[in-house]
């Protein structure tokens, strides 16, 4: 993200704009650093770890104090560098040196040529998608706050929840949840709040959890309870798996995450049995591999096997059978004396050939 001065502020050798001035009764001494750091650097273009690094500030103090000079519209915001002004006598310059191009003769497509570009042109509901989930421009932000109180508030709550400032990304992030995946400011509260006390507090997991629960259309107070109370019975497992097992693991993974919910919560399978699938699955690969784990574990479900000791008297009678098949096949099935006694059977006779 690169940050740079609004084309319609005046600039100079280091001018500072008037508007700047307005704001030196209220802004800090790193907001009124960052803003002179990018005054005197202009029209050059910064980062937010270049800024952070020439003032020695931590770089989620220094994109704060950004979002503040942004949401007051002395910066501007882009995902790529911003082009410095071009003075009349260069734009005089480059319209000269601009040749006129020829007007393109008309040939009429093929059928094959329309409809190879109809099907490389997006469907509507492909860019009505791409556009649902664009992130929010600051801008956009602002307006949103200005329009509802409730935004507002829940951005104040959420930042008291997590314990710092709220920058660009993290409002971008409850915008998100809120705008584009309809989530209420209950449930995105209830979200964050699960997060704080698994201590996983990033913007990319809170967003990617909210994503999840809109998908499980988890929409109410009462559904978030619920997947609230599967996630921390899962994580009271987890740690009980990790001690049993020394999987150093302090988390489980997004698709581990996944196979517990199912075991665990889904399917309600003992800790014990769980840990004897994890069990044959070391014997059989010496590697952790939730997916075979996976296959053992619905196997025993669809048998309905509840406990080890149900898994144990299967396999037995499984074994027993085995070996009850084994003996019958490798004992004969008639007696070579008995045979011999019959009329069927005749003695062979040997004859001496003679040359």
């Amino acid at each position: 993200m690169y940050y740079s001065l609004s084309k319609n502020l005046k600039k100079g050798e280091f001018a500072v704009p008037s508007i700047v001035v307005d704001h030196l009764r209220i802004v800090n001494e790193n907001q009124l650093k960052v803003l002179l750091l990018i005054l005197g650097k202009a029209p050059r273009n910064l980062t937010i770890k270049q800024i952070a690094k020439a003032l020695m500030l931590d770089v989620e103090t220094a994109e704060t104090c950004l979002q503040y000079w942004v949401l007051t519209g002395v910066l501007t915001q882009s995902e790529t560098p911003a082009e410095p002004a071009k003075s009349k006598e260069e734009k005089t310059e480059e319209k000269a040196e601009a040749k006129p191009q020829e007007p393109k003769k008309f040939v009429p497509k093929s059928q094959t040529e329309k409809a190879e570009e109809k099907a490389e042109k997006p469907q509507a509901s492909e860019q009505k998608a791409e556009i649902e989930y664009s992130r929010p421009s600051s801008s956009e932000i602002a307006t949103r706050m200005d329009e509802s109180p409730e935004i507002a508030t829940l951005f104040r709550e959420l930042q008291a929840k997590l314990g710092k400032t709220i920058g660009y990304d993290g409002q971008c992030t409850f915008l998100l949840l809120y705008d584009r995946f309809g989530l209420s400011a209950e449930v995105i509260f209830m979200l964050v709040d699960y997060c704080v006390s698994v201590n996983k507090t990033g913007y990319s997991y809170i967003e990617a959890v909210g994503k999840d629960w809109a998908l499980q259309e988890i929409d109410t107070i009462e559904k978030a309870a619920e997947k609230i109370s599967s996630l921390n019975t899962i994580n009271s497992f987890w740690k009980k798996f990790v001690a049993a097992t020394g999987v150093n693991n302090p988390k489980p993974t997004t698709t581990q995450l996944k196979f517990l919910e199912l075991w665990v919560v889904e399917w309600k399978m003992s800790f014990d049995l769980i840990i004897l699938a994890y069990e044959k699955m070391t014997e059989n690969t010496g590697k952790l591999n939730f997916k075979y784990m996976n296959k053992i574990l619905m196997d025993w479900h669809e048998k309905k096997y509840k406990t080890v000791n149900d898994v144990e008297v299967a396999e037995k009678a499984h074994t027993d059978a085995k070996k009850v098949t084994s003996g019958a096949s490798s004992e004969a099935s008639y007696s070579i004396d008995e045979y011999q006694d019959t009329k069927a059977y005749k003695k062979p006779e040997y004859k001496r050939k003679y040359v």
